[in-house]
C-alpha cells in the first residue's frame, strides 16, 4: 500500500477552539481568586475591628487605675494616650455605655460606631459568627447580630 498520504500536515499553533478553552479557564481562575481574596479581606477586617475592641478595653483599664474611675464619653480621646494609636480618628466614634446589671454582676461596656464602608454586610456575619466567643454586643446589651454598632464589656 505505498499509495500518496492524503492528509495534509498541519501547520503550527492553536485553533481557536482551544484558544477559547484556554481563555474560559483562566477566567474561572481569575473569579476564584477574586472571591477568596474578598474573603480574606472581609475576615480581616472584623479581625481587626474586634482587635480594636479589645485595645480600646485596655486603654480604658488603664484609664480606671489612673483615673480611679470609668472614662465617660466625653473621656474618649482621652484614651488614646493609653492606647498604641489613635481610636478616635479611625472610627466614626468611640462610645462608653452606661452601667448595667445582669444576674447581679455590674457591667460597663465600650464600643465602636463604624461607617457603613468599613462594615458591609460580609463584614458583620463575621463579626456575628465570632460574636459569642470574642464577647461583642450590639445595641441593648445582647450578642452581636448586625449593625453598625459594637460593643464590649470593659468589666
Amino acid at each position: 500500500m505505498g499509495g500518496l498520504n492524503t492528509m495534509t500536515a498541519r501547520k503550527g499553533g492553536f485553533t481557536l477552539v482551544e484558544l477559547l478553552i484556554v481563555i474560559m479557564i483562566i477566567a474561572i481562575l481569575a473569579g476564584m481568586m477574586m472571591l477568596a481574596n474578598s474573603f480574606a479581606t472581609d475576615s480581616a477586617e472584623a479581625t481587626r475591628i474586634i482587635n480594636d475592641l479589645r485595645n480600646l478595653k485596655s486603654a480604658a483599664l488603664l484609664y480606671y487605675g489612673d483615673n480611679l474611675k470609668w472614662p465617660t464619653n466625653s473621656d474618649v480621646k482621652s484614651l488614646d494616650q493609653y492606647a498604641d494609636r489613635a481610636f478616635t480618628s479611625r472610627y466614626d466614634s468611640v462610645v462608653i455605655g452606661g452601667e448595667y446589671t445582669v444576674d447581679g454582676v455590674t457591667k460597663i461596656n465600650i464600643g465602636l460606631v463604624l461607617s457603613d464602608d468599613k462594615v458591609s454586610p460580609s463584614v458583620q456575619n463575621k463579626l456575628a459568627s465570632r460574636a459569642a466567643d470574642s464577647g461583642l454586643y450590639g445595641t441593648g446589651n445582647v450578642v452581636y447580630t448586625s449593625g453598625t454598632t459594637i460593643y464590649m464589656n470593659m468589666r
